[in-house]
């Protein structure tokens, strides 16, 4: 037992390493993973499923005809690094049916049109497609479907990047270990996130009231205070529970004009 419980902790302090690592050569937080079951609110009844895979998402449509009979689309979308739009060709699949044996011969890939998602944040976008003349628009957003527990103690990475100072001294970017300590309150009315995380001569906190859309928790009006004189707010987002730990990232500005970016991905400690 106790060899394996040496395998057990090696094991997590090398992924622990690993994972630091990559988090300090550069902010992984800030490529949005947009895989998530997306839909428009109150339209209950279609949906559509992203699932990405580096520059490219593959999307699944569940809609109906104008027989109000379902009809099965896809979508392959690349992403354009400059304006991070997403779009691509919208295809019909069919299938043999499901209750018999698999027969190739009455399945079918069919062009019909186009699809593009343009994101306007981490949680939602607009969504447009065409079915040959028929051309749709929607404002689309992450599905919930279950709160996610994120709270916890991490240790990982932390990459925060200012810009824009006043005194073009204080610009730059700053790269360090850290320990994490996640407090989340789940209330009917007010549901609250908690971050501490360690920083070079003192601890900083990122607090407030936070959102759950899909798989991904948000702070729109974050607390942003550090024992070394920091007193501001933020926009914590993209915080997400991964297979390890957790990753999220904040944005805020201080009374000197410095812009700050800050990313961070831990493990569970």
């Amino acid at each position: 037992m106790t060899l394996i419980r040496t395998l057990q902790s090696t094991l997590r302090t090398l992924s622990a390493a690993l994972l630091v690592s990559l988090a300090l050569v550069r902010p992984a937080a800030a490529f949005i993973d947009w895989t998530d079951i997306w839909w428009t609110t109150p339209e209950v009844g279609w949906g559509v499923n992203f699932v990405q895979s580096d520059q490219f998402i593959f999307a699944t449509f569940f809609v109906h005809g104008p027989n109000l009979q379902p009809d099965w689309y896809t979508g392959q979308m690349t992403r354009n690094t400059t304006t991070g739009v997403w779009s691509g060709g919208l295809y019909r699949t069919t299938g043999s049916y499901f209750g018999a044996p698999y027969n190739k011969d009455e399945t079918g890939t069919l062009p019909v049109g186009s699809v593009t998602f343009t994101p306007t944040n981490s949680w939602s976008g607009t969504l447009t497609y065409n079915v040959n003349t028929v051309n749709v628009t929607r404002q689309i957003q992450r599905l919930t479907l279950t709160t996610i527990p994120i709270g916890g103690n991490y240790y990982g990475g932390i990459y925060e990047e200012r810009t824009s100072c006043a005194n073009a001294s204080q610009n730059g970017v700053t790269r360090l270990y850290s320990e994490f300590a996640v407090a989340q309150t789940t209330a009917e009315s007010t549901s609250q996130l908690k971050v501490d995380f360690a920083v070079e001569n003192g601890v900083c906190t990122l607090s407030g009231r936070y959102y759950l859309d899909g798989s991904l928790y948000s702070i729109p009006n974050a607390s942003y205070t550090c024992t070394t004189g920091v007193n501001t707010t933020a926009v914590v987002s993209g915080v997400k529970a991964t297979q390890q730990g957790i990753e999220g990232q904040w944005a805020a500005q201080f009374n000197n004009g410095c812009v700050e970016r800050g990313y961070f991905s831990a493990v569970l400690n």
